[in-house]
């Protein structure tokens, strides 16, 4: 595993531990519904449970790719990621005006589109579509069924 993915699985179980444990101290259930510390305990120790088993899967594919090379090196590209850059550029604008304008549908199809289309290698028809439905399914979500704004 590269150094920045075993960071961000680092991080991220970090919070979900402590998501997990700050809910302790919540309800988590009566006896007709959930409680408040139902969803963040739940999802806290899914996260974990996820990054977990992504580290030994990462870990099971490198040993085996390390086997598979032996004595072969290979030369890591060390140009910039210029393109990268660029989607990192654009989310946080697409941010920063979001929360200047008070929505925070732009940047979530944004970032959809971008994970599909770079990440994914999605065709950019399929990526914009992804994108929409996404955010529609979100819009409808909170700002329908739950009544939260979004907008």
């Amino acid at each position: 595993m590269k150094t920045a993915e075993i960071t961000f699985l680092a991080i991220l179980a970090a919070f979900a531990a402590s998501l997990a444990i700050g809910s302790l101290d919540l309800k988590y259930a009566d006896e007709f519904s959930f409680g408040p510390g139902f969803v963040p305990l739940n999802v806290g120790v899914l996260i974990v449970i996820c990054c977990a088993l992504q580290a030994l899967r990462s870990l099971a594919k490198s040993r085996k790719e390390a086997a598979e090379a032996g004595d072969r090196q290979e030369h890591a590209d060390t140009s910039p990621n210029i393109a990268g850059l660029l989607i990192t550029t654009a989310i946080i604008v697409l941010g920063v005006a979001a929360m200047a304008l008070g929505s925070v549908l732009a940047p979530i199809f944004a970032m959809i589109f971008l994970l599909s289309w770079r990440v994914a290698h999605h065709p950019i028809t399929s990526s914009l579509f992804v994108g929409a439905t996404t955010t529609a399914a979100i819009y409808v979500i909170f700002a329908i069924w739950l009544n939260l704004p979004v907008l």
